[in-house]
């Protein structure tokens, strides 16, 4: 049976190595914050985005159809937050800020909606971290 030596410095690097190895799996298991992605309401006549960056939620009406775009922020328990609307259709978006809390999970939820009326056309919400 042959035995290998080690140099005295890669003996006391050792732990050293294994520690930086123990915190880089730690670190890369922490979720990371991140944007909602697009998302549609269904019939596709809005899309929705949470931007994480600046806290920015918005809102695109994407079809002519006398319905704008309404895009809910609700938390996982289905309370609303806040909402953002846009009901332009003129190939641009409306985009609003609002203060979310940084680590937190919420919901985004997109709708199409007329004045006076309820939102219909509710996508599902989607989970996503602040």
């Amino acid at each position: 049976m042959s035995t290998t030596r080690c140099s005295p410095l890669a003996v006391r690097l050792l732990p050293l190595a294994a520690l930086a190895g123990s915190i880089a799996l730690v670190v890369g298991a922490t979720p990371a914050s991140a944007d909602s992605g697009w998302w549609y309401s269904n019939g596709r006549g809005a899309k929705g985005y949470f931007t994480r960056v600046g806290d920015t939620i918005t809102a695109c009406d994407i079809r002519t159809d006398g319905y704008k775009a309404l895009v809910q922020i609700l938390t996982v328990n289905d309370s609303l937050v806040t909402r953002a609307a846009d009901d332009l259709n003129n190939g641009k978006c409306t985009p609003t800020t609002f203060d979310l809390i940084d680590g937190s999970h919420y919901r985004i939820q997109v709708c199409v909606v007329k004045n006076g009326q309820r939102p219909r056309n509710c996508s599902t919400p989607r989970e996503f971290l602040a």
